[in-house]
């Protein structure tokens, strides 16, 4: 948009960290999470910030931890949000998923739950930091399931789990599942802090690409939808049947909220790009304000330094995810994970040096 336009979208889908606080602490978990934040939203404090989503035509709100599960009002919240005909969704680790849990998710009309799965059983249970882990969650998906909520699997790609994908595709369709998103490990938190590496290399990412082409259509004929993340892509035949990307959404029309009421564009963002505290002001000042989120809405074009710079499709992919690029380059609009953009390099003879010594 141009830079004196005045904006007027609205935040559609919302990403909401009930608590930093975690009963794991996984060696990729980019938000370190564990304790939980000083101050968090206290459950006024957070059912009057349920009460202004509706103001701003806000139609989904996915609860994200930490463990969101392990806040003890959010059957109060999602309640709070559905009685609005707000769409909730919650992304937890599986550990708390027991009948009692899953009749509180039905009961309060949550509409989809996301659990975190990251390889086959000693992969999961190693960056999980607890051994059986991995079966006590398979076992919690398949009771989710059998309940009739609607389930998605999430997968973080990483060096570790590349070469598990068709066999753990298989373990997931035997019990039950039907949706399986994949993306790879945002280099944040603990996935850069640990003694476990979990970047992909730019051939590793083409092996991820690779085997979501490959076997995509054989999950399609088991019955299983495999999704991929936003930073995934981008102009390739893997994007046949989805809509095109037209750029990171952070500010645009989704937004974070941190546990302690921090509004930033996505909540993989970091928070020094906190724009302001609901505690201060309303959301809707925080996201009207002209300056926030002015690295998405200010957008002409990509820096004349960045690796799309001499890319002849920056202008309609805006330079992928800025959540991903920031993280690998300090940039944004500089995502280093494009099929696209690394067959371009590959074939100038060149490969981004961040990505050249990763492994497991």
């Amino acid at each position: 948009m141009d830079s004196n336009e005045a904006f007027d979208g609205f935040p559609l889908i919302l990403g909401w960290e009930l608590t930093l606080e975690c009963n794991l602490r996984c060696g990729h978990c980019g938000a370190a999470a564990g304790i939980p934040r000083q101050r968090e939203l206290s459950t006024d404090e957070a059912l009057a910030l349920c009460d202004q989503l509706p103001h701003l035509l806000v139609q989904e709100v996915d609860f994200t931890g930490g463990e969101p599960l392990l806040r003890p009002d959010w059957p109060l919240l999602a309640k709070r949000l559905r009685d609005q005909d707000i769409t909730v969704r919650v992304v937890t680790n599986g550990t708390l998923l027991n009948e009692r849990t899953i009749g509180l998710l039905k009961e309060t009309g949550v509409e989809g739950v996301g659990v975190s799965i990251d390889g086959l059983g000693a992969t999961h249970d190693a960056i999980r930091g607890r051994k059986g882990l991995y079966d006590g969650v398979m076992a919690s998906v398949e009771r989710t399931v059998a309940a009739g909520l609607p389930l998605t699997v999430i997968t973080g790609v990483h060096p570790c789990n590349l070469h598990e994908l068709a066999e753990m595709m298989y373990e997931l369709l035997a019990v039950g599942v039907r949706n399986w998103r994949l993306q790879p490990i945002l280099p944040l938190g603990r996935a850069v802090s640990g003694s476990i590496r979990f970047r992909l290399t730019e051939r590793g990412y083409l092996e991820f690409g690779a085997f979501v082409r490959k076997w995509g259509p054989r999950a399609r004929a088991e019955g299983m939808v495999m999704r991929t993340g936003d930073a995934f892509g981008y102009f390739t035949e893997l994007d046949d049947g989805e809509p095109p990307w037209r750029g990171c959404p952070a500010g645009l029309i989704s937004c974070g909220i941190t546990s302690d009421g921090g509004i930033k564009g996505c909540l993989s963002l970091p928070d020094e790009l906190i724009e302001g505290s609901v505690r201060e002001r309303d959301l809707w000042d925080l996201w009207f304000n002209p300056e926030s989120f002015a690295y998405n809405r200010k957008f002409s074009s990509v820096a004349p330094d960045s690796l799309c710079a001499d890319c002849d499709r920056s202008d309609q992919c805006r330079g992928g995810c800025n959540a991903m690029s920031y993280a690998n380059t300090g940039m944004f609009h500089n995502d280093s994970y494009c099929f696209y953009g690394i067959k371009t390099r590959w074939a100038n003879g060149t490969e981004h040096p961040a990505f050249q010594s990763e492994c497991c």
